[in-house]
């Protein structure tokens, strides 16, 4: 069991033990398509290696368990072995790097609680190139990259065409939301996702999908910030097809 000093962490805490390599796991299973992983004792909280989109959650039974894809600039980083229950996210889902996505188990094929962690595009990949380089994804710009993840996430919960480009017609389908309209609407996790990456502190409740006080102080901040508005527009509120939406959009 080796440690490997990571430069992008998929434990949460602490050193990454590889248990398992890639290619080869043992001398009764030759193919491996990923590695096998233990953090420090009690640690078994998984994170987000980049930032993306889930594209698959299942189970298999007997051989990965309860797993998670996300995938990020066409490629897929893949999270096995789950523990039952502790995947809180869906399909379509915006995650950021770093974020919490669900707890190691031994469900599936696994002697222990581990994460078994794997690459895919057109095939598996050595996962420790991802794990050890910088910018492994080939992401050109952080903030660029989370603008498409969200002006996608918008374009989903909206139910029009998705392709990270922010059209009149996505403008047009905008809606409402304030602390009293539209307040849980799926579209309220979204932005704060977003708002998130541009470095907004979301509060005690963080990413709860809901638009409450502090949601509406980070609203008036952005107004003030970003948009420019003076003080009587400031309202906290994100009006459809106005200023808020607009800006958010990067619509002139």
């Amino acid at each position: 069991m080796n440690i490997i000093n990571v430069r992008n962490k998929v434990i949460n805490k602490g050193y990454h033990y590889l248990v398992s390599d890639y290619k080869t796991r043992n001398k009764n299973r030759l193919k491996h398509n990923g590695i096998d992983l233990i953090g420090i004792k009690g640690d078994y909280d998984i994170v987000a290696i980049e930032t993306g989109i889930v594209t698959y959650i299942g189970y298999e039974k007997g051989i990965g368990g309860y797993w998670i894809a996300i995938t990020t600039n066409g490629i897929q980083h893949r999270y096995f072995h789950l523990a039952k229950g502790s995947i809180k996210l869906k399909k379509g889902d915006l995650v950021n790097k770093g974020d919490i996505i669900a707890k190691m188990g031994d469900s599936g094929n696994a002697d222990i609680i581990s994460l078994h962690f794997a690459i895919y595009k057109n095939g598996y990949l050595d996962p420790l190139y991802y794990l050890m380089n910088e910018n492994p994804f080939n992401i050109q710009d952080n903030k660029q990259d989370n603008f498409t993840i969200f002006v996608k996430g918008v374009q989903k919960e909206l139910g029009i065409k998705i392709s990270g480009i922010p059209t009149i017609e996505t403008l047009s389908k905008t809606i409402t939301i304030s602390k009293n309209k539209n307040w849980r609407h799926p579209l309220v996790l979204t932005l704060q996702i977003y708002l998130k990456s541009l470095g907004y502190d979301l509060g005690k409740y963080g990413l709860d999908g809901k638009f409450g006080p502090d949601m509406e102080k980070i609203i008036k901040e952005y107004q003030k910030n970003k948009v420019g508005l003076s003080e009587p527009f400031i309202d906290g509120i994100i009006t459809a097809r106005k200023y808020t939406w607009k800006s958010l959009l990067k619509i002139s």
